[in-house]
C-alpha cells in the first residue's frame, strides 16, 4: 500500500494534512527542524533521505504551511536490539544463543525514524501522532522492513510517551549520544 492522498486530520478544528514531502517544502522542513530540536541537518542531508526514501518522508500542513514533519530511511542490520528480538534494558529477554543467531544472520531491512518534529505552538493537536502512523505505515506496507528504530533523549517525556503510545519500547540507551552529551535510548517497534 502506497500512501499518496493526503489525509485530513479528525480533528477538524485543528484542519492539518499529513502529506508526503516534496523538494520544495524542504526550506520549510529545515525551519521546523531548527525551531524544534537541537539537531539540524544541512540540506544535502534532507535531499538525500527524500530522494532515497520519498514514501516515507511526511510533512503536516495546516493553511498551506508546514508546521511538523517526519523523515525515515530503511537501512540493513544484524543487530538484535535493532530487529526487535533482543533489548539490553530487560533481563533474559532473550538468550545468547538466539542473540547469536541474529548476529550470524543475513542483514535484514529496518526502518530508523532519523527526525521527527512539530512546532511548539502547534504541539498536542495530534499533528505527531499522524506523522508517526503515516512513518510506520509506509515503512511496513512499502519498504517491508521487520523494525523500526528512533533515538530520543532519555529528557525528552513526552516524545517518550508518544512512541510507547505506538508500540515502540526502549531497548539500548547510548552514552553522550547527543552533542551536548545527554544520553539516548534507542526504541524499536518489531513489526
Amino acid at each position: 500500500m502506497v500512501i499518496s492522498e493526503p489525509l485530513k486530520a479528525r480533528d477538524n478544528k485543528t484542519g492539518f494534512i499529513i502529506r508526503k514531502a516534496k523538494v520544495e517544502d524542504l526550506p520549510s522542513v529545515m525551519l521546523v527542524n531548527m525551531r524544534s530540536l537541537p539537531e539540524n541537518y544541512w540540506y544535502g542531508f534532507f535531499l538525500s533521505i527524500l530522494n532515497e526514501w520519498r514514501e516515507s518522508f511526511f510533512v503536516a500542513e495546516i493553511d498551506n504551511t508546514i508546521v511538523g514533519y517526519s523523515m525515515s530511511r530503511v537501512e540493513y542490520t544484524v543487530d538484535p536490539v535493532l530487529l526487535g528480538v533482543y533489548n539490553e534494558l530487560e533481563e533474559g529477554s532473550v538468550g545468547i544463543i538466539d542473540k547469536m543467531k541474529h548476529i550470524l544472520s543475513a542483514p535484514t531491512r529496518v526502518g530508523h525514524l532519523i527526525s521527527i518534529a512539530v512546532l511548539e505552538e502547534y504541539r498536542g493537536r495530534g499533528i505527531g501522532s499522524a506523522l508517526l502512523q503515516h512513518t510506520i505505515d509506509a515503512m511496513r506496507n512499502v519498504y517491508k522492513v521487520a523494525s523500526i528504530y528512533l533515538e530520543v533523549r532519555v529528557s525528552n517525556i513526552g516524545a517518550i510517551r508518544l512512541y510507547e503510545k505506538f508500540g515502540f519500547k526502549k531497548a539500548r540507551i547510548v552514552r553522550e549520544y547527543y552533542r551536548d552529551g545527554e544520553d539516548a535510548y534507542v526504541m524499536v517497534l518489531k513489526l
